[in-house]
This record gives C-alpha cells, structure tokens and sequence, in this order.
C-alpha cells in the first residue's frame, strides 16, 4: 500500500472541522483503514489519531511529500503544495466549488477573492494527476474547465474516452448507523446549523416564528463557524441584527458541535431546516450538512437544489419547498411536525440513506488511485496556453486540413 500525504486547507486543532475538514477526518480514517500510512498537515498542525501530523509550511512540505507515494489536497492549500512539495502523484478534491461560493463575496470584498480563487482553481488544474468532485453536475463543470486548461486533451481522451482515470465523482459520506433515539415533537427543536453568506437565515427565522403559531414551544438554532477569520460572516451578522431587532426569544446562536460529539447534538433537534436562495451554486453545490442531518436521523425541510432534491425524492426523507416564502417553509415544518407518523417514517428513511453512504464507498475513487498513484504525463504536453493564429484561416484551408492535405 501507499504512503499518502493528505493537505487540508482547514485548521483541526480545535477538533470542530466544517465540511472540508471532516471530509479530510474521513479520507484519513477510510485510508487508513485500506491499510495506507497516512500523514496530515493542516493550517494549524492539528492532530489526528494515526497519523503523522503537521503545519502546513514550505519545509514541510517538502519533507513529508519526500517520504510519501501520493498526496491529496484541497482548495488553496494546493497553491503551497505544488509551490514547495516534491513531484510525486497528486489527487486535487474539487467537491466544494470554492469559486462559484465565493461570487458572493464580491460586494463586500471586491475581485481580489475571484482573482485568486480563479488562478488556484487553474493552477490546481495545471499541476493535479487526479480530481474528485462531488456529483455527475460538478463533473460536467469540472470538465468544462479542464479542457479550457488543456487537461481533457487528445492523450486523456485517447487513454480513457469517459475520463475516469483523470476525473471521478467521490461524493460525501457517513459514519455507521447510530441507536435510534425517541425525540419530544411537543417541544420540537428546528436546527439550521452554520450561516454562509449563499445561505438565507431571514426566511428561516421567519418561517419558524410562523410555525409557531401552531407549535409554540418550537425554537431554532444557527452555529456560530469555528473558522470565523476564514470564512466571511455577513449573513450571520444579519442573521443576528434580526433576531435582536424583532426581540425573538426562540432563536439561539450555539458554539461549533465538536465533531465526536455532534451525534448528542442532533439528537436534540426535531427537524433540520435550509434556506437559500436559487444560483448556479445551488445548481453545483452538494450541501455537507444534508448528509451529515440525515446521518443524525433528522427529516429535513429545505430549499431546492438539484442534487439534494435527488437524494430526499429518493429516500423520502424530507420536504423540497419550491417556494421561497417563510409561510411555504412554515408549512412544511408544521406537517412533519405535527404528523407524528409521518414524522417517524422519515427518520426511518434516513438510516437507508446512511446505510447506502458510508465513506469507504463514497471514497472509492480516491482508495482506488492510492492504491496505484500515477503521475498523467499528459499535462506537460498539452499546458495552459493561448494560440491566436494571425489570421483566420480561409475555407480552402480549412477543407484541405479535413481532406489530409497541406494548407
């Protein structure tokens, strides 16, 4: 087996990771358990059970890239990767398209975030052997953009006309199924979780003081973000004005649930709720918390996206509300809540789902290449590059290049 090198762009010390660093917890327990030696460094040096941990810095990048076969990273991480590591296999996670999220941050930070998203996203793509993504949407994206860097180029297509070996979909996962537990739908508990800034916690708040009006001991709570300086927090901000300014006693802003302890956390909930608006990043996104809400056994209300439409259609295991008032949420709150039974049927729904997205399934892809790292020479024949010919080529050109013939 490999010796894999994992860079996460997200600090672990304070053991309270967000999607990416629990999908680097993940890939690091699903490796391990393939009987890979794995070594980790994140921003913070965090430590993780089994592994050979450290900070993210040039030194050390290119001692523990020396004394490893394959390395996986994620997002900017990969600009000091392919700066200092040493030349050896690379898989690049592309799940979270950090460059779609961050069009949000243009008001408030201008186009320096979309200035060098946009450079990471090209240098990732130059410098990768492999790529994940997180869904058949995402690869369609993902491909569009490789062949714009030269990446799907005659060599790839040649080698592997579906592209498998270059880009596969390694979606996330779950943890086991967990013992059920009995949840008091008198008091319901609606939890929304962390606020991005592609998020809408207005409609959410309201829709709960709605839901209200039927269900009076109801409450709602939003996590604050353990990255606060990593991740901007004007919707939280919001969020938190408005709660203030309507003087709501039913919504409460809670610490990051540490990750080993966010079972008990869930447990006591009744409903998960999402609101967000609709964009192309609701189109590519595959949200985190979905898998992680259905893995706590919590039936979920939420605004549409393709991709988790999909997965609550197929398990039955949550309401789509295709209208984007609090009332049209508040309705779908109160009928799960207030139909006991149906309420139940969903949870039962969610240990399908579980059962059906265990890690070392959604990881295959990347088990798969670790197991047989190789470096896709076919990058450094077909490099980024513009060609503008002087002048268009005329029709006889053109016609004699299709017949074979000189132009």
């Amino acid at each position: 087996m490999s010796r894999v090198l994992l860079v996460c762009p997200e600090p672990l010390g304070h053991r309270q990771p967000a999607g990416i660093g629990i999908r680097f917890v993940e890939m690091a327990a699903a490796l391990r358990r393939d009987g890979h030696e794995v070594a980790l460094l994140s921003p913070d040096g965090g430590v993780l059970e089994g592994c050979r941990c450290g900070a993210i810095s040039p030194e050390n990048l290119r001692d523990f890239s020396g004394r490893s076969d394959v390395l996986v990273v994620q997002g900017h991480a990969a600009n000091d990767v392919f700066a200092h590591a040493q030349r050896i296999p690379a898989a690049v996670d592309l799940y979270d398209p950090f460059i779609i999220e961050n069009l949000h941050y243009f008001e408030s930070r201008g186009g320096e975030v979309f200035d060098h998203d946009h450079a990471t996203l090209l240098n990732s793509l130059a410098h990768g052997d492999f790529f994940l993504c997180a869904s058949e949407a995402q690869r369609l994206f993902y491909l569009g953009t490789m062949i714009a860097a030269g990446r799907l180029n005659p060599l790839a297509f040649e080698a592997d006309p579906h592209l498998d070996h270059l880009l596969r979909v390694a979606p996330f996962g779950v943890q086991p199924l967990r013992s059920r537990v009995v949840r008091d739908l008198d008091r319901p508990a609606v939890l929304f979780g962390g606020i991005y800034d592609w998020y809408d916690p207005i409609t959410a708040i309201e829709a709960v003081a709605i839901a209200r009006q039927t269900l009076p001991a109801m409450t709602l709570t939003f996590t604050r973000h353990p990255n606060p300086d990593l991740t901007p927090q004007g919707k939280a901000a919001e969020a938190i004005e408005h709660v203030r300014s309507k003087r709501y006693d039913f919504v409460d802003f809670v610490p990051w649930t540490p990750y080993d302890r966010r079972g008990e956390f869930f447990d006591r909930h009744s409903l998960a709720l999402l609101t967000f608006p609709q964009s192309i990043e609701t189109d590519l996104a595959m949200r985190t918390r979905i898998y992680d809400y259905l893995w706590g056994a919590l039936p979920i209300v939420t605004s549409s996206a393709p991709g988790t439409d999909e997965i609550l259609s197929r398990y039955g295991a949550g309401v789509v509300v295709r209208d984007d008032s609090p009332e049209a949420f508040a309705g779908g709150i109160v009928s799960i809540l207030t139909e006991h039974t149906r309420h139940e049927a969903m949870v039962s729904a969610t240990r399908a789902f579980v059962q059906d997205h265990q890690w070392s399934q959604s990881l295959a892809p990347l088990l798969e290449f670790c197991r047989a790292p190789r470096i896709d020479e076919s990058k450094e024949k077909f490099a980024v590059r513009l060609q503008v010919p002087e002048h268009p080529p005329s029709i006889i050109d053109r016609l004699k290049r299709r017949m074979g013939g000189r132009s």
